[in-house]
């Protein structure tokens, strides 16, 4: 009998221990929750932008994103659809290749945006942390510039301001006669020397293009910036690609 209510006891205690902790789960939730989303997505991002440096499929010509925005698979392949469809073809009258290499960088503005849940709560640990994250991101991206893969670059004004993109990038007046509209203006970063993607009439005509934030730039960084500009028909190539999407006209 004695057994018994010691069975019966010692069932009991675990009820309370479960419920006790269910109950610490639940608390924790309510309170933590838009820090814990925010955290499991950088740490999800991370992940991610690994998978895809490792699994990266090669292309004849590869362009850059760097910016506040993180593209899915779905949306890089619309993207790679698009610039495929409009790229210039080769010497030989093959087809060009295109691929995209991405970096999600924020500025600390998106960020407590991102670390701020629908109830206004701003959440400073998950800050610290998404912060972390993007400079990472900031810092291979920097060093993926001066390997010399990419001869065109779609970046967002922090980026291009970061990285000194001035020093490296060719003047719009090297490039045209009659400066495109969409040019950026006096006064704003990148003025002089990029474009805003949102302002042509392909960001405009292809609905792919505008999941990328409309601040992002367009530049063309000089030939001895890339690494492989004893090839001069490759960096040809990507002069001819930057040239459509600039000069690009809806049919």
């Amino acid at each position: 009998m004695e057994d018994r209510h010691r069975e019966e006891k010692q069932a009991a205690g675990e009820i309370v221990v479960k419920n006790r902790f269910t109950v610490w789960i639940e608390n924790f939730w309510y309170h933590h929750k838009g820090a814990v989303m925010v955290v499991g997505f950088f740490v999800l991002l991370g992940i991610v932008c690994f998978s895809q440096c490792s699994t990266r499929q090669s292309g004849d010509l590869t362009v850059a994103f760097a910016g506040g925005y993180t593209l899915s698979g779905e949306e890089r392949n619309a993207i790679v659809d698009v610039l495929d469809g409009i790229a210039p073809k080769k010497a030989d009258g093959s087809n060009i290749t295109v691929m995209i290499n991405d970096y999600s960088v924020y500025t600390e503005e998106e960020l407590r945006a991102l670390c701020t849940d629908e109830k206004g709560e701003y959440s400073p640990s998950a800050f610290a942390n998404a912060k972390q994250v993007t400079q990472d991101h900031l810092k291979t991206f920097g060093t993926y510039v001066q390997t010399g893969e990419c001869a065109l670059w779609l970046i967002s004004p922090y980026v291009f301001d970061f990285q000194n993109m001035e020093k490296l990038a060719v003047p719009l007046g090297e490039l045209f006669d009659t400066v495109p509209t969409s040019a950026v203006k006096e006064g704003e970063i990148g003025y002089g020397y990029a474009l805003r993607l949102c302002d042509t009439a392909l960001y405009r005509y292809y609905d792919a293009l505008k999941v990328l934030p409309k601040d992002t730039l367009i530049v063309l960084p000089r030939s001895y910036v890339w690494g492989q500009s004893a090839n001069e028909e490759t960096y040809a190539e990507f002069v001819q690609l930057y040239r459509v999407i600039v000069e690009f006209e809806a049919p």
